[in-house]
């Protein structure tokens, strides 16, 4: 008897998805840590939908949360392995606009399943249907996901842009270059997965992971600049990026936990 999910239009799309990663993540130097990231958001992305499907409980549609929150992680990491060159703007776009499909999708199915007792079945009439996920661009020919259209995750991938264009961290060791791309990915995806979360808790939850990965991106820059690795200018200048963030990720935060006691 086969699985619940192998009849899931999705899962296919996953797999495949899930098969492309591993072979560009072969050819990427493991100190970035977007390496590692993406594997682990694929694979989430994966297992969380066979979970899913073959739960009755309530934990079903927290599996497909799990699943949906991991596309919008990898669509992030489409965009930081574009902003570091590990793929080519063609190619990241291609793949974002696959991953959007399948966020799309889960959005359906977990319609589908929120208004079945019982049952495995995809509703693709609901599709995409009328919110921040929908077939529609939200804001331009280039949006896809509605954290792209947030002020906070546009200025988490201009500090990106910036780490990357700088020869002073590029001339880092392994092991400086990888503690401080760590908090950088930290900071960009948690911000795109918490604002695609649909309980406030949750999406609280990543926004602190990614205002506490700001603030201790800003305290290791200090630390570099105090060892004269990188200078107190260029620092200076990202610094004032990470301040905006911290503090649009903390009114977030205090948003979300507001209408959360207010609910």
């Amino acid at each position: 008897m086969p699985f619940h999910h192998e009849n899931l239009h999705v899962y296919p799309r996953m797999l495949a998805f899930n098969a492309r990663v591993a072979t560009w993540t072969d050819g990427w130097d493991t100190k970035h840590a977007i390496r590692d990231q993406l594997i682990r958001a694929a694979s989430s992305m994966l297992e969380n939908v066979a979970m899913a499907s073959a739960s009755h409980s309530s934990m079903r549609l927290r599996a497909l949360d799990y699943s949906m929150g991991s596309s919008l992680e990898c669509a992030a990491c489409l965009d930081l392995a574009c902003v570091k060159r590990l793929l080519d703007a063609r190619t990241g776009l291609a793949e974002k606009l696959e991953v959007s499909q399948v966020a799309r999708m889960l959005v359906g199915l977990r319609r589908s399943w929120s208004r079945l007792a019982h049952g495995v079945r995809e509703d693709c009439g609901d599709y995409g249907a009328g919110d921040e996920w929908g077939d529609k661009r939200l804001e331009g020919a280039d949006v896809l996901f509605h954290h792209e259209t947030l002020d906070v995750y546009r200025l988490s991938i201009e500090v990106a842009k910036a780490f990357c264009a700088s020869d002073a961290v590029s001339r880092l060791s392994r092991q400086e270059f990888r503690r401080l791309d760590e908090l950088l990915t930290s900071m960009v995806l948690n911000i795109a997965e918490g604002n695609g979360r649909f309980s406030e808790a949750d999406q609280a939850r990543f926004l602190g992971t990614s205002h506490e990965s700001a603030i201790k991106l800003a305290a290791r820059l200090d630390l570099f600049a105090a060892r004269n690795l990188v200078s107190q200018d260029e620092v200076g200048v990202w610094k004032a990026m990470l301040e905006r963030i911290a503090a649009m990720t903390f009114a977030m935060i205090t948003g979300r936990r507001r209408r959360g006691r207010e609910w």
